[in-house]
Parts: structure tokens; C-alpha cells; sequence
């Protein structure tokens, strides 16, 4: 069990997920939503104004990878309460999206 949160109030004890993604099964759910997310961001700029076009279209990520929206949820609580692992996560995940966004450069730019 690992506590999470900060301050007092915040405290609250988090157990391991009976259905916790590995991490090499979350991180492709991340990059996937991060790239959605880009997209709306991208698109509509205000996040009020998009936020349930995301959580709809995030239904088809987690669809996608066969997976819960919940399962997801419990899954990132549970690593985001152990902050190197977390950081982990979300270094692969940047680094998968960085050498997408230079493989696209690439193709598009052939030299």
C-alpha cells in the first residue's frame, strides 16, 4: 500500500490495482491520450471547450488498448504516487512522441 498526496488531508493510503497495466501497457494508453489531447488543444485552445469531446474521444484509446477507462485511472493513481516512476513514464512517453514527430519531419522533408 503507498500513501499519496500531500498535506495531511490529502494522505490517503493507495493500494495496488488487482488489474494494474504494466508499464509497458500504460505507456502507449499515455502517448495515445497525449497526442489526442495535443490535438484538441491545437484545435479549440481553451480546455473548457473541449474537455468532453477528450473524455468521448478517449473512450476509443482505452477501446483501442482493450482496456477500462477505469482500469486506466486506478492504474496512473496508483504510479502516480511513486514520482521516479512516474517520471519514467512520462520520459518514455515524450521520447516515443519526439522520435514520431521527427520520423514524420523526415518523410515529409526528404532530403
Amino acid at each position: 500500500m503507498l500513501a499519496c498526496g500531500s498535506g495531511e488531508s490529502t494522505n490517503v493510503p493507495i493500494q495496488r490495482p488487482d488489474n494494474l497495466l504494466p508499464l509497458d501497457q500504460i505507456i502507449p494508453v499515455i502517448i495515445d491520450l497525449q497526442i489526442l489531447e495535443s490535438h484538441y488543444q491545437r484545435m479549440y485552445q481553451r480546455p473548457n471547450m473541449y474537455k468532453e469531446a477528450l473524455d468521448s474521444a478517449s473512450t476509443f484509446v482505452f477501446e483501442d488498448h482493450q482496456i477500462s477507462s477505469e482500469q486506466f485511472r486506478s492504474s496512473y493513481e496508483y504510479y502516480a504516487c511513486d514520482v521516479p516512476t512516474l517520471f519514467f513514464i512520462y520520459e518514455t512517453a515524450l521520447d516515443s512522441v519526439n522520435t514520431r514527430v521527427t520520423l514524420r519531419q523526415q518523410q515529409n522533408n526528404p532530403q
